[in-house]
């Protein structure tokens, strides 16, 4: 295994967008050419949520399709047929079966993982570690969407400024502690992260997408974690995307 490290220039970042954009192509086009009965994702092309089980089950080698769905329209994308509460992802599986909720489903994929596949270890400290670490990226997604919510959907007059800047401060201060986590992460020999670093990288491509003024200051492990991921097809075909 490998330690992360380095920075990225911008030259790097322009060429990662690009690379991310043309795999994206490539997923797309291949979706519609899937089987009818492989497993499904609802979700939108922004949602750090809806990029994490996409990437998890790219890395563990599951056929899917991706179905975009837009929870912000009046009728939820018709998504609460599969559930009740109009949120994203939900996973279809190929029976038929719908699941919900990011961990829940992680869960499941580690659950039914073929040998060498799992994306966090079975049990032990290890297991523990790692996923203390994917709270913690999932924990800034949150801060990040609701800050979306706040500062991009709801109309300019109807805002609350303390409420952004709390929401901004709980950001901060997240990604700062991710960028210690990930100074001790390790890259493994056979370029297959493990979640924890899935989800660290989720959180911080949403941020920098979502809001990038958050991410201006230098984190050069993260930035160095992502542009490493990103290089991989597993995350640049669902780079996330403002719509």
């Amino acid at each position: 295994m490998e330690a992360l490290g380095a920075t990225t220039s911008s030259f790097d970042g322009l060429r990662m967008r690009s690379t991310c954009k043309i795999a994206q192509a490539l997923v797309i086009l291949t979706a519609t050419h899937q089987d009818p009965n492989t497993m499904i994702l609802f979700g939108g092309k922004l949602s750090p949520f809806v990029r994490r089980v996409a990437i998890s089950l790219t890395l563990q080698g599951r056929p899917f399709e991706r179905q975009i769905v837009n929870v912000l329209q009046s009728d939820f994308g018709g998504i609460t047929d599969a559930n009740p509460l109009g949120r994203v992802p939900v996973l279809r599986l190929d029976d038929g079966t719908d699941l919900i909720e990011t961990s829940a489903i992680i869960d499941y994929l580690d659950q039914t993982a073929q040998e060498g596949k799992r994306l966090f270890p079975a049990n032990g400290p290890a297991r523990i570690a790692q996923l203390q670490t994917a709270g913690y990226a999932n924990g800034v997604a949150e801060k990040g969407v609701a800050l979306v919510y706040e500062a991009i959907r709801r109309p300019a007059e109807l805002q609350w400024p303390d409420w952004r800047a709390r929401l901004g401060q709980q950001i901060t201060a997240g990604l700062d502690h991710l960028e210690t986590l990930a100074a001790s992460a390790e890259w493994p020999a056979n370029d297959h992260p493990r979640g924890a670093i899935v989800a660290m990288v989720c959180a911080y491509d949403f941020i920098a997408t979502a809001h990038p003024a958050l991410t201006q200051q230098s984190r050069p492990v993260l930035a160095a974690l992502s542009a490493r991921a990103n290089a991989l097809s597993a995350f640049a075909g669902s780079y996330p995307l403002m719509t």
